[in-house]
């Protein structure tokens, strides 16, 4: 059974040859640039980290590390548009621990009076800032904040344009390689969110109180986005939707103490859009819905189940109600759990590497049996987490995960 057999038939709910394993197959089951160059250093891989996500200072995962950790799983998506534009030409830069890396050529931070690292727009605004003695990049530029009327959203959403015709034709090409030149399980990273895009177009707080005090403004603002959606995803699917399994649509609900929003939110603001745009894929292709949303979602995953999704991501077992025993007898038969395998927040920069494969060996005997699980770590591995750990979970999750499980 190659990889891509291997994923679908977890998609499917049926036992593989053994457990599907992901790293970097999109931007939150990855590993931060720091960690995958000492993870370099430590297999004796030559090599930098390609600093896919800038934001989140993630690496692209190559082809010598999914060899090694019989990863199954490729990204399509891991550049930008700006990065097709500029014929995904690389430059040198330093990470925050000193060491080297390569960026795209379009990433051009700038030092404040503080030291702090910061991007702006062509106005001269601050789009989002790396402190000094930080990691990442946090974004501050809310570009419908200011707005405060319909007619406002109107004009500006009309300026929104389409997936242009160069970052498709080269994602149907990126597409075609892996699907005719890999086994790889394709993993298409798309978007699409109503409440993470509301609350980075109008800010969170602003976002949060649309919701409670405008619900007409927050709406119409969802519809808009909705529209924009379904738009963009048919033309993505035209491009990719044959050689593409799953798609990311991407889409936080959840804080560490439960949901964002109550549950009777979601259903009312939420749930009828996703279930609108989840329905448009599903009728117009084959691919399985991948969201990812942190937190402690359990009060609304039955909503969520109800509007179409497939796959959820990261399965934060650490935040309130997410028990991972309860997680898949509840829902195990009719949710796939891509995530949960090894707890980023509290064991996998912290633990020994023998507690490490314990812990691994526990999970996956509780999310495994029955298919419907993709090994990963609960989000992306942080710069805390020394090599020897990363290898630990990984080799566990091979060596543990062959069906049935024991």
């Amino acid at each position: 059974m190659n990889s891509r057999e291997r994923v679908l038939a977890a998609l499917a709910h049926q036992e593989a040859d053994r457990l599907p394993i992901d790293l970097g197959g999109m931007r939150s089951t990855g590993i931060t640039a720091i960690a995958y160059n000492r993870l370099l250093d430590h297999l004796g891989i030559e090599g930098m980290a390609r600093v896919a996500d800038t934001g989140q200072q993630l690496a692209n995962v190559e082809e010598p590390v999914r060899r090694r950790f019989h990863v199954d799983v490729a990204a399509l998506d891991m550049v930008s548009a700006a990065w097709v534009r500029a014929d995904c030409a690389w430059q040198p830069w330093t990470l925050a621990d000193g060491s080297r890396c390569l960026v795209p050529v379009t990433f051009n931070p700038v030092l404040d009076e503080d030291g702090d690292w910061v991007i702006l727009n062509d106005e001269g605004q601050v789009r989002s800032r790396m402190p000094k003695g930080g990691y990442y990049f946090d974004g501050l530029y809310h570009p419908l904040s200011e707005v405060d009327t319909i007619e406002g959203l109107d004009a500006l959403v009309g300026e929104w344009r389409p997936i242009s015709n160069e970052v498709l034709d080269y994602l149907h090409q990126q597409a075609k390689e892996l699907y005719e030149n890999t086994e790889y399980a394709i993993l298409g990273g798309f978007g699409g969110s109503f409440l993470e895009s509301g609350q980075g177009l109008r800010g969170w707080d602003n976002f949060l109180m649309d919701l409670a005090l405008r619900p007409d403004f927050a709406e119409h603002l969802m519809d808009l986005l909705l529209e924009r959606h379904i738009e963009n995803v048919g033309r993505y699917i035209e491009a990719v939707g044959e050689y593409v399994q799953i798609i990311n649509v991407g889409g936080d609900l959840g804080t560490q103490n439960g949901p964002q929003l109550s549950p009777a939110m979601y259903r009312h603001y939420i749930q009828p859009r996703q279930a609108k745009f989840w329905s448009y894929i599903h009728e117009h292709s084959d691919m399985y819905i991948f969201l990812h949303s942190c937190g402690g979602i359990y009060p609304l995953i039955e909503g969520l189940i109800e509007a179409g999704l497939d796959i959820l991501n990261p399965v934060q077992t650490s935040a309130a109600g997410m028990d991972p025993v309860r997680l898949k007898q509840e829902f195990g038969d009719r949710l796939v759990f891509w995530g949960g395998g090894c707890d980023t927040q509290t064991v996998l920069g912290n633990a020994t590497p023998e507690q490490i494969r314990d812990h691994v060996h526990e999970r996956i005997g509780i999310f495994a049996p029955r298919g419907g699980f993709i090994f990963n770590q609960i989000h992306n591995i942080q710069v805390n987490v020394p090599p020897e750990n990363v290898v630990a979970m990984l080799d566990a999750a091979y060596e543990f995960g062959t069906y049935p499980i024991a």
